[in-house]
């Protein structure tokens, strides 16, 4: 692993090895631990500040594909490839639920901000559970298998896509969620709520970025990438939204409002196809990982961009993560590698 110091300090926090390449990575919200799973389904819980291992489950027979954690960082979920979803107890190191979906594989898993409520996403179906392990609701199909869940960052609403449509689902009432259905042309990849709750945005697989309004649901649009978006993020102020689309990571300014017409900022660095963007969520810093295992950090502000830090793995990048609150970036690699970079 390599580092250039640039305009910050930046030191190795610390570092632990994994036994497979990192599928997922997630702090819990009070930053005290770090979760990380990997590619043949083992399941890791560390300390966030020193590394010390807390908890170590088989996870999913497999793989384990992502994970997730309550509100209270007391739970914490996961969803893979033997057709269930489970909650392990951190405290005690138990397995707390087993949640049997009726499908061969779970895609997704995410608590809500906002109740004890669990969402799975497995295929086609959604399904809400209580933290008992009661189920709630039961949605029917999507037209396609569900390829992203968002929370909105303000209320009880959940985006969830699927071939060319996003579900709004209000879980304000468990038992009988509404829905919304908003259509697009082509296949949606991914949603992300800005954090004012204004914006929803999804990239789409006909090289296009598509956006609508909330609660005006109005739609527009930002075409003309080189290929699928396929990452995306936004800053805390809801300002910036960086997109991925293979070497390129664009910046479109939301200052004054939706930028259709207007011409984004582009970052051309050192990549090898973009896999990851993440915005310090308590800052204006973007970081980037791209599958050939570089590592970038740039500040943003008013008048642009620039380039305070890059690093590369020795192996290519999976996946990153800031903590909530202090200035530790998270990486995981495909050589099972996991980092916890401190910036100064």
């Amino acid at each position: 692993m390599r580092m250039n110091r640039q305009a910050e300090s930046v030191h190795i926090r610390w570092r632990l090895e994994t036994t497979d390449s990192v599928q997922d990575l997630a702090w819990s919200p009070d930053g005290r631990w770090l979760a990380v799973a990997v590619v043949s389904g083992s399941l890791t819980v560390a300390d966030g500040a020193t590394g010390d291992l807390r908890q170590n489950w088989l996870g999913h027979a497999g793989g384990t594909l992502k994970v997730a954690w309550s509100r209270d960082s007391r739970w914490l979920a996961s969803s893979g490839q033997d057709g269930c979803a489970r909650v392990w107890d951190i405290t005690s190191g138990e397995e707390r639920l087993q949640l049997v979906t009726g499908n061969a594989w779970v895609g997704d898993v995410s608590f809500s901000p906002y109740a004890d409520l669990l969402i799975t996403a497995a295929g086609k179906e959604l399904r809400a559970w209580s933290l008992d392990g009661q189920p709630l609701h039961h949605i029917q199909p999507h037209i396609s298998t569900i390829t992203a869940l968002a929370w909105h960052p303000q209320q009880p609403l959940l985006a969830s896509t699927a071939y060319s449509q996003v579900h709004l689902w209000d879980w304000g009432n468990p038992a009988a969620p509404g829905e919304q259905i908003l259509l697009h042309s082509s296949p949606l990849l991914n949603a992300c709520w800005a954090p004012n709750g204004q914006y929803l945005a999804c990239g789409c697989q006909d090289n296009s970025l598509r956006c609508w309004t909330w609660p005006e649901l109005t739609d527009f649009q930002m075409s003309g990438y080189a290929s699928k978006v396929c990452a995306l993020a936004w800053d805390r102020a809801s300002h910036w939204l960086a997109t991925g689309d293979r070497e390129i990571i664009t910046l479109w300014d939301f200052t004054r409002g939706p930028p259709t017409g207007k011409v984004p900022l582009n970052i051309e660095g050192p990549f090898a196809t973009v896999r990851e963007l993440a915005f310090q969520p308590d800052g204006d810093w973007l970081a980037t990982g791209d599958q050939s295992g570089h590592l970038l950090v740039w500040a943003l502000n008013d008048q642009g961009y620039r380039l305070i830090w890059q690093g590369t793995l020795r192996g290519g990048f999976q996946r990153l993560a800031w903590h909530p609150r202090e200035r530790l970036l998270a990486v995981g690699g495909e050589d099972g590698t996991v980092a916890v970079f401190e910036f100064a």
